[in-house]
């Protein structure tokens, strides 16, 4: 082939190699998630097109809980005591979503709130998880109470801070002497069972897709990750049927 023969078919190609990076960059411009990780909670609450849960298939067999047990909308949510992103959900002073939930829909009677253990961060993790069953198991009303204070003394992940001394002194702060006697007890006579029930909820949770802490089950709509109120509140709304 001689150069102007070369010459005839390099200036198309280049007009369509050309053409090729312009499309490229419109594309990402306009759908920049098709290259990045799995769709996130945003996009769940966003895009009623996406596949939705059973939320009948939810185990609800002494599973902690709170708000009305016939409510018309129940909420499934999974969680690490040593999760920060749990602990900013959980907060007033950061996230505010668990607190807004319970302010504006549990305590008005539509929607139930279900504890979902979900450790996976390190041995601290299954301890506090344990522990939230037996505190489940002796008194059960002062479970919220007691799962909060909890976050609010949460410290560094892995660092140790979940000692049984720790969450003993939290127990007697929320619950009283005897009754945190109990749950010190119930720890270590039940280990084993906690640990299936605990074992169950993980399972639970990566049959419906959850992957990550916090994530919840609102209805039909499951959301993965920390997301604003605002979103958390359009898939209540949304459950709710309005």
């Amino acid at each position: 082939m001689n150069t102007e023969q070369k010459n005839a078919f390099s200036v198309p190609a280049a007009i369509l190699l050309g053409a090729i990076i312009i499309a490229l960059a419109i594309i990402w411009a306009v759908h920049p998630s098709a290259a990045t990780s799995p769709t996130t909670a945003a996009q769940n609450v966003a895009n009623p097109a996406l596949p939705t849960v059973d939320p009948s298939k939810i185990n609800t067999v002494n599973e902690p809980f709170i708000g009305n047990p016939n409510a018309p909308v129940t909420i499934a949510y999974w969680y690490d005591y040593q999760c920060p992103f749990c602990k900013q959900d959980e907060e007033q002073t950061e996230g505010n979503v668990i607190p807004q939930i319970i302010t504006n829909y549990v305590n008005a009677g539509k929607v139930k709130l279900i504890f979902k253990d979900f450790p996976f961060l390190g041995a601290d993790s299954e301890t506090l998880a344990i522990a939230a069953r037996a505190v489940w198991d002796v008194a059960p009303s002062q479970f919220y109470n007691w799962h909060k204070a909890i976050f609010d003394a949460q410290g560094q992940e892995g660092s140790g801070w979940a000692s049984q001394s720790e969450i003993m002194s939290v127990t007697t702060a929320v619950l009283g002497a005897a009754d945190a006697a109990k749950v010190s007890s119930l720890m270590a006579s039940n280990t084993t069972t906690y640990q299936n029930e605990i074992a169950a909820d993980k399972t639970e949770g990566n049959s419906f897709g959850v992957n990550a802490t916090p994530s919840m089950i609102i209805g039909k709509q499951l959301v993965i990750g920390a997301e604003p109120y605002a979103s958390i509140q359009t898939a209540i709304e949304t459950a709710l049927g309005k």
